[in-house]
């Protein structure tokens, strides 16, 4: 259009997506730089010579850009904000680091003190209301703030993982397995 670019529409538009889940989005769920190289696409040998990093072939990206799968759109802007952030006016924003979220570092909402409330504030007043809701459903009667509840009856239900769990569990175990031979072996 031919309105203005302004630094809060641009704001607006990347929290747009900053704030969706990864599934939603398109965007991806985790760092996109090379963890060997952090990005730099080469190492730098002990007398200072860099020597490219043979794990992401130089580009200093754990995955090729065009191989990724999101949408089209999410692409172009994750390529932006890795292209913006090896710029040397845009290096202490490290958008390249975060390119993955689209140059969008930490969490979208605020768990500071100093706003007029905070996460823990805002959870606790819903699990207020979702107790007193159920109480009211339920037909208990007012809860007495001088007694206390005492629940004198106890089943066992078992012990161990369910089926599932334990399935879960051992498929955990042995990537990690897997993972240790591989750095064991020398892998990156």
């Amino acid at each position: 259009t031919d309105t203005e670019l302004t630094d809060q529409a641009v704001a607006a538009y990347v929290a747009k997506y900053a704030t969706k889940s990864a599934d939603t989005s398109g965007t991806l769920d985790r760092a996109l730089f090379c963890r060997p190289c952090q990005g730099r696409g080469a190492t730098v040998l002990p007398h200072g010579t860099p020597l490219p990093c043979t794990a992401c072939d130089g580009t200093g990206q754990s995955r090729p850009l065009p191989r990724l799968a999101v949408a089209r759109h999410v692409r172009q802007m994750i390529r932006t904000c890795w292209e913006l952030g090896k710029l040397p006016e845009f290096a202490h924003l490290k958008l390249w680091k975060w390119a993955h979220m689209l140059g969008f570092r930490g969490h979208f909402s605020t768990k500071s003190r100093s706003y007029s409330t905070t996460l823990g504030a805002l959870r606790a007043a819903r699990r207020a209301w979702r107790t007193e809701r159920a109480r009211t459903h339920a037909g208990l009667p007012e809860p007495d703030p001088t007694t206390t509840l005492v629940v004198g009856r106890w089943d066992y239900l078992g012990s161990g993982y369910s089926p599932g769990a334990a399935l879960l569990a051992a498929h955990v175990w042995h990537r990690r397995e897997l993972e240790r031979q591989f750095i064991a072996e020398g892998g990156c």
